[in-house]
């Protein structure tokens, strides 16, 4: 017997499984004493070893199983197993049918990422606000996320693999080996079933599981455990940078089994930007991504580089990227946008969509003229003289042709390059809403007001707006 096994036979006399188990749940907080819990209950032995050992750690457990409707027959089998355990515990159980094939054609995305995102979705759906939510993942499964993260090409996070607490979502058996978990499952007389698809070797995931965890365990037989440490020292790098980037990206990100849908659009400032160092710059960019992509799967070192490559050069410069994003220089800041996206909802909302009212209100009342009347400037709140209204004031967004009065002499500018001088970016331009009257521009709202409407010496009526 080595010196290692050793040492983790005499650790194993001193504590139980379980208490092991807690132990590291302790040191993340991660269930409340007596904690409502979802676990997700597949009925190979990484799942059912930890139902069995928060049930009797004493949290109020339920277990949810997914039939994926991929292996016929076998998938029957694994249901009518989770059924028959939870009959025996007195366990709570929940057994949804989903068609991942389907709905991975549906969602353009493989079946292994379906399935992930449909199991999350379901996990949600049943934990609801006030429970959490523990996955089987072991430190076996942490060494082959790493392994398969650098082979990928993987940013910090991903040699960080996977995170012991992710918002609702807790992992109490991470640091856990599958060793260990068999031997556990073996001293209770527990059985558990084998999932033929983790046998095969097709899957990058079980090449890493089978043929190259192996060699490196000839190599030396820690290589798990150091691989794991690895994740673990990632880990607190990767919470450092969370602190230095603070709300660098103009919205929080959340982990991947977390996010809602993704955003149209995120923006970067330049000058924050520029004050990162090199690896937090880089990790600020993949958030960006990330934030409206949705993953950040084959967002690569490349892509970083061109995007940071973007604050140096002039405003309007575009890149293309995954999942049909383009990052364009803007003033001051990236700006990353599903272009996709916003093209459809820009055709969808048609060529009259401008001719609309805005959704809001303009409300205006006129009265004599006074000189003692208040003419501070106010951001929202404008006062002009009522006799140079030419026809009906209308609240609406920018159309072709539109100008406004810039000076007293009566000289007007197209309001496109106002927008311009006044380093508004394009994107943005369409939903500024003005006050008009016919094709001139009584008010930009929040920018300036015409030359031409504004009250004077000679003004005997005033409408405020």
């Amino acid at each position: 017997m080595t010196c290692k096994r050793l040492t983790a036979t005499i650790f194993f006399m001193m504590k139980t499984f379980p208490e092991t188990v807690r132990e590291y749940m302790d040191s993340y907080s991660m269930i409340e004493e007596g904690g409502r819990v979802v676990v997700g209950l597949s009925g190979g032995a990484d799942s059912v070893c930890l139902l069995l050992v928060l049930k009797k750690l004493g949290f109020s457990v339920e277990a949810v199983h997914i039939n994926h409707m991929i292996r016929g027959a076998e998938a029957d089998r694994d249901e009518a197993f989770v059924r028959e355990l939870c009959s025996r515990e007195e366990i709570p159980l929940n057994v949804y049918k989903k068609d991942i094939p389907k709905l991975a054609g549906e969602m353009h995305m493989s079946e292994e990422e379906a399935g992930r995102y449909v199991r999350y979705e379901t996990f949600y759906e049943c934990a609801g606000e006030n429970a959490k939510i523990a996955v089987a993942h072991n430190k076996n499964d942490l060494a082959e996320t790493v392994l398969f993260n650098m082979i990928r090409g993987s940013s910090l996070q991903g040699l960080a693999g996977i995170r012991p607490v992710s918002g609702a979502v807790v992992r109490p058996l991470l640091m856990t080996s599958r060793a260990e978990i068999e031997e556990y499952l073996a001293s209770i007389d527990q059985t558990y079933i084998v999932d033929s698809t983790n046998l095969e070797t097709d899957y990058s995931r079980n090449k890493i599981r089978h043929q190259v965890i192996p060699v490196l365990e000839e190599m030396n037989d820690g290589a798990v455990d150091h691989l794991a440490s690895i994740a673990m020292d990632a880990l607190v790098l990767r919470d450092d940078m969370d602190k230095e980037l603070g709300d660098a990206v103009d919205e929080g990100l959340g982990d991947a089994e977390n996010r809602e849908e993704p955003d149209r659009s995120s923006r970067i400032d330049i000058d924050r930007l520029k004050r990162l160092g090199k690896l937090a710059q880089g990790e600020l960019v993949l958030r960006a991504m990330e934030k409206v992509s949705g993953k950040r799967k084959d967002l690569t070192r490349e892509h970083v580089r061109s995007v940071i490559g973007l604050s140096e050069l002039e405003t309007g410069k575009r890149i293309s990227l995954p999942y049909g994003m383009v990052a364009e220089r803007a003033y001051g800041e990236i700006r990353i946008f599903d272009a996709v996206r916003e093209k459809t909802e820009k055709e969808s909302g048609g060529k009259d969509a401008a001719d609309e009212s805005c959704p809001g209100a303009i409300q205006m009342s006129s009265y004599d003229y006074t000189p003692d009347i208040d003419l501070s400037k106010k951001e929202y709140t404008k006062l002009i003289d009522c006799d140079k209204i030419k026809s009906a004031l209308c609240l609406r967004t920018p159309l072709p042709g539109d100008y406004i009065v810039i000076n007293e002499s009566g000289g007007s500018k197209k309001l496109n390059r106002y927008f311009t001088e006044a380093k508004l970016e394009r994107s943005l331009r369409d939903s500024v809403p003005v006050v008009a009257d016919g094709d001139e521009i009584v008010w930009i709202v929040g920018y300036r007001l015409s030359e031409r409407y504004k009250v004077s010496p000679s003004t005997s009526k005033v409408t405020e707006i």
